[in-house]
């Protein structure tokens, strides 16, 4: 029954914070019942299957949003993936601290989580179920990506979560002395740094149109592009310089694909405004296109690079990174979940404004952003986001949000604010994934000690 009262303490508080959850406070908390139960007199498999039924458990809050538009292979892999390495990393940590030393078994689950979260990342769905993003919601506390990465917030919401659980389980203080101190570092730099001054601002306007959907004749094109263009006119009389719609309005097929480009075109040299929308062009290969139009200057165009599984099959990749003189960017939706990649364009280009039209799966919304949100920390760039069934967004360098609104299926939906430019440039952005490697190092040290240590026992044992 105690086993049975952590797992579902914890599932609760998976649920209502990681994955599709939007209470980030719930996040430092939510491991603790589950950590205690193990780091306590459990038996191993119970403590096991309490930690992996926790986080599968959060996990359910994902099936609402994907669980009739995604493969069953993809929705076990949310469910499974994710519960198994959190598992891991308690039942591996449980005997770093018995083997080793409490304080050595908390550092271990902080590093094992962060292990297992960076490794993850490699996949082909990125970076967009880290449990670092749940704090995407609170900047104050995400600064240190800008840093170390996103891993970094991985792992201090091990390390608390773990330093609590320890001191609760073994009755000594100086596990959670050390979890308390590190959160309250993190917080003052996090303040530290979101007093940093800003970039010159751009007026920025975004919109999105949820009652079309994917236009596929020509006629139901110009229809839309006609809307969106009256939408960018509208944006721009109220001093909108930059303007940024949704992926894939539309498709444009050669028969048409002219026309509706003079169209927009016209559009940017009127308004003197940046265009950035996006499309579906069906050619003699497919490509997830944003178009870019400048004023007095020609189309030109960003490839997205990454796509959903088993939604977007067909496309062709873009071979590389967008951006303008004035150092904006270009990047759509799927590619925001992928941390490696942005850091890379990034240091060949210091973008300090991107981008970003996108297409989220409605009950998503939120889940779908974060990441987004986070590689402008990580990167240093403010943020313009446009998700057709999401959010509009507009946030800092910082992770502040400086407008906000949801799409609606009854019309356009529009915002215009003043965002300010980041510095397109963060330690982060230097020195890569160092943190998450030593995480890596410092799990297999850990852990690989263990058995040293006990083979040794072993052999005092006999040999006395």
């Amino acid at each position: 029954m105690i086993a049975l009262a952590c797992a579902l303490l914890s599932g609760v508080g998976f649920y209502f914070s990681l994955m599709l959850g939007d209470q980030w406070w719930l996040a430092w908390l939510a491991p603790i019942p589950v950590l205690w139960l193990a780091y306590g007199d459990s038996k191993g498999w119970v403590a096991f299957a309490a930690s992996l039924a926790a986080m599968m458990l959060g996990n359910l809050n994902a099936i609402p949003a994907y669980g009739a538009v995604m493969p069953t292979a993809v929705i076990g892999l949310i469910l499974f993936g994710p519960s198994l390495a959190f598992a891991a990393a308690t039942m591996l940590s449980r005997r770093v601290g018995r083997t080793l030393s409490p304080l050595a078994g908390v550092f271990a689950f902080a590093a094992l989580w962060t292990t297992f979260d960076f490794l993850i990342s490699f996949a082909h769905d990125g970076a967009i179920a880290s449990p670092a993003n749940s704090q995407v919601l609170m900047p104050l506390m995400i600064q240190s990506a800008s840093v170390f990465g996103l891993f970094a917030i991985t792992f201090l919401l091990g390390l608390f979560a773990a330093g609590i659980a320890m001191a609760l389980a073994t009755r000594r203080i100086a596990p959670a002395a050390i979890a308390v101190t590190l959160l309250a570092a993190n917080v003052a730099f996090g303040a530290w740094r979101m007093n940093e001054p800003q970039g010159p601002s751009v007026r920025v306007g975004l919109g999105v149109d949820d009652a079309h959907v994917n236009a596929r004749t020509a006629a139901a094109t110009d229809s839309l592009v006609s809307d969106y263009a009256a939408a960018a006119r509208k944006l721009a009389a109220q001093g909108a310089t930059f303007i940024v719609f949704p992926e894939k309005i539309a498709v444009l097929k050669p028969a048409w694909r002219d026309e509706v480009l003079k169209t927009l075109q016209r559009t940017a040299d009127e308004t003197h405004a940046t265009i950035v929308i996006g499309f579906h062009e069906d050619g003699s290969e497919m490509f997830n296109a944003a178009q870019v139009f400048v004023p007095g200057g020609a189309p030109q165009a960003y490839i997205k690079r990454h796509f959903v599984t088993g939604l977007e099959e067909g496309y062709t990749p873009g071979k590389g990174p967008f951006m303008l003189p004035d150092k904006t960017g270009v990047d759509i939706c799927k590619d925001m979940d992928y941390p490696g990649m942005l850091r890379a364009d990034s240091r060949m280009t210091h973008v300090t404004l991107l981008a970003a039209p996108a297409w989220d799966f409605d009950k998503d919304r939120i889940y779908h952003a974060r990441p987004a949100l986070m590689r402008g920390v990580e990167e240093g760039f403010a943020l313009a986001r446009s998700a057709k069934q999401g959010l509009l967004t507009l946030t800092d360098a910082n992770g502040r949000m400086i407008a906000m609104k949801r799409s609606e299926d009854a019309g356009m939906v529009t915002v215009v604010g003043d965002l300010p430019r980041g510095s397109g440039v963060t330690f982060y952005q230097r020195i890569g994934d160092i943190f998450a490697w030593l995480c890596v190092a410092l799990s297999l040290g850990l852990v690989g000690y263990t058995f040293v240590r006990r083979r040794t026992q072993v052999a005092i044992k006999k040999g006395g």
